[in-house]
């Protein structure tokens, strides 16, 4: 069994890719990692690139595109890692980040999952750890509401900024509601005690459910700001179909977690929001489209 392995999801992005390979390997500082790739029927010569200049890596080639979700659990099935590091292909892994992750989870046996922080190309923090959200969260999110009032108290637990202090003045280790995916390590055992990603998510909210049902598993999630990953946020999206895709993720997300415990009057409100939403954005793109 390998101490960590590393599933990473690519389409159609060649350098991308590569550059995220490069990363992994030059921070594994001594630790037996494997690392698999699903690459998920690129056209632009992703998989010989792979191949050739990283033979190590275990690939898996799909010939029809499949869902976010559906490409990684082919990764974490194939995988015998005591950990398990969900790493999107438009990362950079900084020295030293997946040691002290995985050490981070051995020292805290409760910890069924944890992300790194999550850096912008110019140094800035992401969102790494956050609140799950809150049905009033969905219905402000859904509406739009969080941008018109992005400092609101609803919702700024959701989209919160990295927080926690050290008595090095540097940000320290805290436990968190939701992990983001884009790089996330989780214990093998919890895993298999609630189940991989859910393929019904084709891309979007499936880090957040499985956050979720890791705490309904008994396990606590913490965010490592230690470990840092510089991630260029949609690098590996984008289009018009991905927004219809995004709604379709939250409808799914709220009608899994929260619709059956909720007032048919409060989950009309989510429906609408997320249907106006999603025709504002095909509006919206479609008028950005025609200008250009």
């Amino acid at each position: 069994m390998s101490e960590l392995s590393v599933s990473i999801v690519s389409h159609e992005g060649r350098e991308r890719v590569l550059a995220c390979l490069q990363s992994v390997f030059g921070a594994a500082d001594g630790l037996d990692i494997e690392v698999i790739v699903v690459e998920n029927a690129s056209r632009d010569g992703s998989a010989e690139a792979i191949e050739r200049e990283y033979p190590q890596v275990r690939l898996v080639r799909n010939y029809v595109r499949e869902g976010f979700s559906a490409n990684h659990n082919k990764a974490l099935r194939l995988s015998r890692g005591e950990f398990v590091l969900l790493l999107n292909d438009d990362t950079t892994v900084h020295p030293g980040a997946l040691k002290t992750m995985t050490e981070f989870m051995r020292a805290h046996p409760d910890a069924g999952a944890a992300g790194a922080m999550l850096l912008n190309p110019d140094g800035s923090a992401q969102y790494a750890g956050k609140a799950a959200p809150t049905v009033l969260a969905a219905i402000m999110v859904s509406l739009g509401l969080h941008r018109l009032f992005p400092d609101n108290p609803v919702t700024s637990g959701y989209y919160g900024k990295n927080a926690g202090s050290s008595e090095a003045g540097l940000p320290a280790p805290r436990e968190v509601e939701s992990v983001n995916g884009a790089a996330m390590i989780i214990r093998r055992t919890a895993l298999d005690k609630v189940g991989y990603l859910d393929d019904g998510f084709f891309l979007f909210c499936e880090d957040v459910d499985l956050s979720i049902r890791l705490r309904e598993g008994g396990y606590k999630l913490y965010f490592i700001p230690a470990a840092k990953v510089t991630h260029i946020r949609g690098a590996s999206t984008g289009g018009r179909r991905i927004v219809w895709i995004y709604h379709k993720s939250l409808f799914r997300f709220y009608r899994k977690h929260y619709a059956g415990r909720r007032a048919f009057i409060v989950n009309w409100l989510v429906y609408l929001g997320i249907a106006t939403r999603l025709f504002v954005y095909t509006i919206y793109g479609s008028v950005r489209k025609k200008r250009a």
